[in-house]
């Protein structure tokens, strides 16, 4: 067959893995749900792109690329049963609301699982025979080996650096409010941060089990071994919640914690050199520590008020729409409006009656989130002169 003909057969396998059917209908899901959650509770779509779809493709598309060269190039091997369990292991993750789904968690759990069962089960028993048949690097005679731990180790810690490196590059502009009552009976906003995207990855698969089923598939020899490459979707995903700090602060006090935890993955694999069981208690490290980094978030979040509360005076914007004149007279999510066309505002109402004073022009006072007093201005659309592009904590309550 064709170089041709091999790339779209390896691509059409790519799409039919389970991993990249699951993660795409739940974008679809994501996107569904916010178009429906906008027009039912906040009577406006603020954002009418789809940006989860963008997102999903186009985040991971460097980073897979440079991963799969330094797969290919260095020669980090991963087994059939592996990549099996990892599907399974992500598709259970995801009934936990995919708040879990990245490599530390599911490329983890599934390595110790495949580990865990060839230790088990004895090597008469049929599902030791298809690790045996598959070529894991996990199975050597009858024990377990912490060698067949280090490929993972590996993958798994350059996904979570490339982690770290998309999050801090990206700036993420698209939050959705969404409300509840504190104890007092005051409405607040919070942000549901639910970042997925997808990151193509070429893995080599030791021995010519791919060759054994399709006659096809292409396949490279080193010596005496016999290795075919595989192109598996991973998913990257979490879910956390901000009520309490910007999202952007929150978002960069995660990347901070989450590049601790690279830095001592980097540390527990150079000594897997020196003793290979360090592989095994470093996917356990960034396993345990991805748990701890969203824990302390939830904490920070806990211990610290609710910032997108009622302002003590004026109105609180909890959403400005994209390319709207609010977002281009700089308004932010967490801003206070203090006056509109020098009219002090107490009320929704007296926002909307401020507008109608003057078609053709705006002025804002303005309280930002640090305290700071400024004022902007702006000529508004001509179309429809009393739409800013904002959305008001005081108008929720008006609407519920």
């Amino acid at each position: 067959m064709t170089v041709l003909q091999n790339s779209l057969l390896a691509l059409i396998l790519f799409v039919l893995q389970p991993t990249f059917i699951i993660g795409l209908v739940l974008v679809f899901v994501l996107k569904s749900r916010r178009f429906t959650y906008s027009r039912n509770q906040l009577r406006a779509s603020i954002y009418k792109d789809h940006y989860e779809l963008k997102r999903f493709f186009l985040w991971g598309a460097a980073s897979g690329l440079v991963l799969s060269l330094v797969s290919f190039l260095v020669g980090v091997p991963v087994s059939l049963d592996w990549i099996l369990a990892y599907q399974l292991t992500t598709l259970l993750l995801m009934g936990l609301g995919y708040r879990f789904i990245h490599p530390i968690f599911t490329f983890t759990l599934s390595a110790f699982g495949v580990a865990v069962a060839g230790y088990f089960f004895p090597v008469e028993d049929i599902v030791q025979s298809v690790l045996v048949e598959w070529d894991s690097p996990f199975l050597q005679s009858d024990s377990l080996t912490f060698e067949g731990l280090q490929p993972i180790f590996v993958l798994t810690l350059l996904l979570l650096l490339s982690t770290v490196l998309t999050l801090h590059v990206v700036k993420i502009h698209q939050f959705t409010p969404r409300f509840l009552k504190t104890k007092r009976g005051k409405l607040v906003a919070r942000y549901r941060m639910t970042p997925l995207w997808l990151v193509p990855l070429v893995v080599v698969v030791p021995g010519d089990t791919f060759t054994r089923l399709f006659d096809w598939w292409p396949v490279f020899s080193i010596g005496t071994e016999t290795y075919s490459f595989l192109l598996i979707p991973v998913l990257l995903g979490f879910r956390y919640t901000v009520q309490a700090q910007m999202p952007t602060q929150a978002k960069n006090a995660l990347v901070r914690d989450f590049l601790f935890l690279a830095g001592a993955g980097v540390l527990f694999f150079a000594l897997s050199f020196w003793l290979p069981i360090f592989a095994a208690a470093g996917l356990l490290l960034l396993l345990a520590g991805g748990v701890f980094v969203l824990y302390r978030h939830r904490l920070r979040e806990r211990q610290w008020t609710f910032r997108f509360g009622p302002a003590e005076e004026g109105l609180r914007v909890v959403a400005v729409r994209p390319e709207s004149p609010a977002e281009k007279m700089g308004i932010e999510i967490g801003d206070t409006l203090i006056e509109s066309n020098q009219v002090t505002l107490y009320s929704a109402n007296d926002f909307t009656e401020s507008l109608f004073s003057s078609k053709s022009y705006c002025k804002l006072k303005v309280r930002r989130i640090d305290g700071e007093l400024i004022m902007v201005e702006r000529a508004l659309y001509e179309d429809d002169p009393h739409d800013l592009g904002l959305i008001l904590l005081e108008q929720i309550e008006t609407i519920r």
